[in-house]
Parts: structure tokens; C-alpha cells; sequence
């Protein structure tokens, strides 16, 4: 019994690093939480669907998809399995890093997709 009144103490103890996602990469660096979009995750899906569709990258036709009279940016990428890892390579990037970080969006959707070949697209859409 004390033994395994130990393992379950240690294993309280021993806890894995808190998933990141964007407002809590946003968070780390100073920045106000954005809220989630319904309209913005409904074009993030979409072109998830377009890019795992075509197995390539593109921002082509991001002003369609996403009709806001504002501020509007757009991070794309392949082969993470979950949204922690997608944000970690973006913020890795300068440009994908500076969109996360923006100041003048308030407003986000993310979604993904997974391909004929089981790579698995995102796209993350910031607006207002």
C-alpha cells in the first residue's frame, strides 16, 4: 500500500508541459487573448480541406475566404499531428510569429485536415 500511495504521489508530482495553444502563446509574450470566430474557423476548415485536397501550401484566395474589411492574416503549414506542434513551428518562423502576435486582430479560428497521405494540414485565420 505505501508503495503505491508513493507512485501516485510522484506521478502528481511529475506533470507534462502544459499544451500550447494561441492565446497561451499570446499570453506568454504580453499579448490580449483573442476570442474564437465561428466565421473565421469556418474559412480556416475550408481551406484545411483545400490544402490537404491538393497536397500543397497556398494562401491563394485568401481575400475571398475571408472578407473582412479589417485586419485579416493567414499562417498556414503541414505535418504536425496536433495544435501544440503547429504553433511551435510557426512561432519558429518570423512571419508566422509576427501574425500570432499581431496587435490589431481580435478574433481567430484554427482548423485542420488530413491528407490522401495522412499528413495533416492547418490553417489559422486572425481577424476582427
Amino acid at each position: 500500500m505505501r508503495g503505491w500511495l508513493a507512485i501516485v504521489l510522484l506521478g502528481a508530482l511529475v506533470t507534462p508541459a502544459a499544451a500550447l495553444d494561441l492565446n497561451a502563446f499570446r499570453a506568454q509574450h504580453g499579448r490580449p487573448v483573442l476570442g474564437m470566430s465561428g466565421q473565421l474557423s469556418g474559412a480556416a476548415s475550408s481551406h484545411a480541406q483545400t490544402l490537404a485536397g491538393s497536397g500543397r501550401l497556398t494562401h491563394a484566395g485568401f481575400r475571398q475566404r475571408v472578407p473582412l474589411n479589417g485586419t485579416a492574416a493567414e499562417n498556414v503549414a503541414y505535418g504536425c499531428a496536433d495544435e501544440d506542434c503547429v504553433i511551435r513551428q510557426w512561432a519558429r518562423s518570423g512571419r508566422h510569429r509576427a501574425n500570432m502576435l499581431r496587435r490589431d486582430v481580435s478574433a481567430y479560428g484554427i482548423a485542420s485536415a488530413e491528407g490522401a497521405k495522412g499528413r495533416r494540414y492547418w490553417v489559422l485565420v486572425l481577424g476582427n
